[in-house]
């Protein structure tokens, strides 16, 4: 396994993370400044994993 695809490993456990995170915030349904940081973590979550998701299919094999 070389860099890149470690990287991407760990961004998407980071990722993981911060969607459940995210998602617990939301179930909470209380309004308010973590109420809006939840909905910004989703939108970068769904972002950020179909591009771990590229590198990790690239490089695997190299």
């Amino acid at each position: 396994m070389n860099i890149p695809v470690a990287a991407a490993l760990l961004g998407l456990a980071v990722s993981l993370w911060f969607g459940i995170a995210a998602v617990r915030e939301l179930r909470r349904d209380t309004p308010g400044h973590s109420f809006n940081a939840a909905m910004i973590h989703i939108a970068m979550v769904t972002l950020f994993v179909p591009f771990c998701l590229i590198v990790i299919v690239t490089y695997w094999n190299r």
